[in-house]
Parts: structure tokens; sequence; C-alpha cells
């Protein structure tokens, strides 16, 4: 039970606890602000190597002043447990946005920007942070990333030096792994991580792609049954692209994240500064529309929460009623023609409902095949076709007309049905690509 007073610290409330310790929320009564208190649990309170990982952490991130790195003020002990003073945070982890909604590219690439300027600032200081993942991803109330937790901090050794002015050797080492012991998070690990060959500042960028990647996605590409078979994927496979789990990401952003994610490091960024270099760029193609939600508005996605396999069967249904109204319009051709000319005194009404049909059946024919057979970027073609579509689609909703004497006040309500087909055709290839995944993509927004 933490003590409601702690040195000069009033405890406020509880914010969250895990495996190694509570954070509370406390205000400093000597300069009145309002601090986080991150403890130490009592058992691991007891375990010097998680106590020399907690002062590792509170050492190496304060030796970095970065408005993207949670700030640690000071480390104490009360009553033989150990605590750090932290910047209070208002917001959530990364982990809390993944795979809500699709997410919006232009903050994404706003919250890689400012993970990868915080990353430079610690590779700068020589310290690899060798545990980027969601968890440790803080995005504030004001939309502004902060790295936590640099519990498992490197130094690494072109730059070594630089940590601190007095830092003895003993620190030093402190920052470093037992040779073969793998370290951090494995979702997230490079191929040299698990392989247990040293580290360096693209070891982050490959946590950080993922991480950038999951977000973009929702999903990690590696991840499996087991830690044996993420390991597996992460050394021998490659991620799938961008576009194939959000349709709605630009192809620069699917080049950036591959780079970042290659199983060698001489295929990477050299380091975070060229990599927020390229994000930078991308995100200046945003600047017409600049957005600080996270997620895309609610009129640019689907309301729609249906599985692929489900959406998929409602087009091809869609496409086989279309299918029949043009053979049965096709096949009883002299009633359509004689009604027309009964109705208005001409044929013409008629003629284009049939010269519709014969269009149409090809078309839907076609776009039944792509549906069943998952052609790839289906929402693309569809996106070239929906103008013919539209055309043969409006033209076929006059059919109604036909039937004025028998549905009279109908004539409108069916007619309209009709006329909207095509617009939830959109709406469905939309919610089965864009959400659900596959090979196929969804109506693309076009990348300039």
């Amino acid at each position: 039970m933490v003590p409601q007073l702690i040195s000069h610290f009033r405890i406020v409330e509880r914010l969250g606890g895990g495996g190694m310790g509570v954070v509370y929320k406390a205000e400093d009564v000597r300069l009145g602000r309002a601090v986080a208190l991150k403890f130490l649990s009592e058992q691991l309170s007891r375990d010097r190597q998680a106590v020399d990982r907690f002062r590792r952490e509170a050492r190496a991130a304060s030796a970095l002043n970065h408005p993207y790195i949670c700030t640690i003020h000071d480390i104490d002990e009360h009553e033989g447990q150990i605590f750090m003073v932290m910047e209070l945070l208002e917001g959530q982890t990364l982990n809390y946005y993944i795979g809500r909604k699709p997410c919006n590219t232009a903050w994404l690439l706003d919250i890689g920007i400012q993970i990868a300027d915080a990353l430079d600032a610690a590779h700068s200081k020589g310290i690899v942070h060798r545990d980027i993942k969601p968890a440790n991803i803080f995005v504030t109330a004001r939309g502004h990333a902060k790295v936590l937790d640099f519990g498992l901090a490197k130094l690494f050794h072109p730059l070594a030096s630089k940590v601190s002015a007095g830092a003895s050797a003993a620190e030093t080492a402190s920052l470093s792994s037992s040779a073969g012991l793998i370290v951090g998070t494995v979702d997230y690990m490079a191929p040299e991580q698990l392989e247990s060959e040293p580290v360096d500042p693209r070891t982050d960028l490959y946590a950080l792609g993922l991480v950038l990647y999951e977000t973009a996605t929702g999903h990690n590409p590696f991840v499996g049954q087991s830690s044996s078979s993420t390991i597996a994927n992460i050394l021998k496979e490659e991620a799938p692209p961008v576009v194939r789990h959000n349709p709605l990401a630009p192809a620069e952003l699917d080049r950036i994240l591959q780079k970042c994610v290659r199983k060698r490091r001489d295929a990477r960024y050299a380091s975070a500064r060229d990599l927020a270099v390229d994000l930078s760029a991308l995100r200046r193609s945003f600047e017409s529309s600049p957005v600080t939600s996270p997620i895309i508005p609610a009129e640019a996605a689907s309301a729609i929460s249906l599985s692929r396999a489900a959406v998929r069967g409602l087009l091809e249904l869609i496409q086989v009623g279309y299918l029949w109204m043009y053979g049965l319009a096709l096949y009883k051709f002299h009633d359509v023609l004689r009604v027309s000319h009964e109705l208005y005194g001409s044929i013409v009404l008629g003629g284009v409902l049939l010269m519709a049909a014969v269009l149409g059946v090809p078309l839907r024919l076609y776009q039944f095949t792509a549906v069943a057979f998952d052609y790839p970027n289906l929402g693309r073609k569809y996106r070239k076709l929906f103008p013919a579509v539209l055309t043969l689609d409006i033209i076929w909703a006059a059919i109604p007309l036909l039937f004025l004497g028998q549905l009279q006040g109908l004539v409108l309500i069916c007619a309209a049905a009709l006329a909207f087909l095509p617009f939830s055709q959109r709406i469905l290839l939309y919610a089965a690509y864009a959400h659900g995944g596959g090979r196929s993509s969804a109506i693309q927004v076009p990348s300039s």
C-alpha cells in the first residue's frame, strides 16, 4: 500500500499497473505541479536485475531532453520501494488506436515523424532503445508522441562517449546485455536481435517501421501462433504490401515502411533522420487538408460491419440479379417494345433499355467473375468502370416506368432503388476490402 504522502509528493490516484509495477498521479507540493510516480513492484524491488533496469531507464531517459521523449525528473526510494518521478501524460498508448478504424495517414505520418525525431536524439547520444513497440509509445491528448521505457536501452560504441561526460565504465557497461541474451519484445524484434548480433540505430528503425505498419494496417504481419512461429516469420517472411490491408494508404508510405523492415540492416534507412526526411516529404503532400485526428472521419469510412466473405456474397447476388433482369428483358423484348409504344407512343424507351441490357450482360459477367475469383486490385478496376456502370444503371432505373399503370406511386421508389445500386456496390466494395484485407484493394484514393 502506497502512503498518501511520499517525500514531497502527494498521491492523487492510481493510473495503472502491470507486472513491473504501478504508476500513480501525484502532486509535487513544493512546485505545485502534477507528476507521475512509477513504483517498481514490491517483489521486483528485491530483484537486483530489475532494480538495475529501473535505474538504467531513469538514467537513459534523463540524459535525453526532447519534446517527444517522456521526461524523467528524478529517481528516489521510500521505505525500500524505489520510484521514478516522471512527466505526467494525458492520453493513450498507441495500442489504443491500432485496429480501431481505418487509420488517418496524415496523423500516422505526424506520429512517425515525431518518434523518428525522438530516436534520432537518442541515437545521437549513443543510445539504442531496443524495445520500440505500441505500448511504449504514448499519444498525448494534443496528438504528440512520447517515447517511453528506456529500460532495455543500450549504448553502442561509436557515440557511447556522448551519453554523459562523467559516465563511469560501470555505468556504461550496465546499459549492455549479456552475450547471447535476447532482450526486448519478440513481436517487434529485428532479425539481428533474435540472432543475438550487435544492435545499432537501424534496429530501432526496424521496430518503428513495424509499429507504423501495424498502426496503418491494424495488425503485425509477423505475429504467429507462438513465439517460435513469430521468430520464424521475422527471420524468413516478408511483410505484405500495406495496401493489401489498408487500400487508402499511399504507395509511398508502403515503400517507406518496407524499407524500414528489411531483413538486412544495410538495406534499411541509415539513420532516423533519413527516415524522418522521407516521412516529412510524404506528409507535405497532405498539407492542403491537415488532419489531427487518428481516425478517418466518419463520412469517409464505411459504417457497415460485415465479413469480407459476406460482402462478396452480396456483390455476387447483385450481379446475378442484374443478369436475371437483363435476360428477362431480352427474352421478352417484343413485350418491352410493345409496352413502351402503348404508354409513350414510341419504342425509344424500350429500345434504350434493351440496349442497356445488351451492354450490361458482359459487364455484369465480368464483375461477378472478378468478385468470385477475388481479382487483384478489384476496387481500383471497379473505380475505372464506375462511370459506365452508373450510366447503364441510371438508364435501367427507368424500367419501372414501363409498369406505370400497375405500380403507380411505387414507380419512383423502385426507380430510386435501382439507381442507388451502383453506389451501394461502392460501399460494399469498401467494406469488403478496406476493412477485411485480402488480395484485392478497395476504392483507392489516388496517390500524388
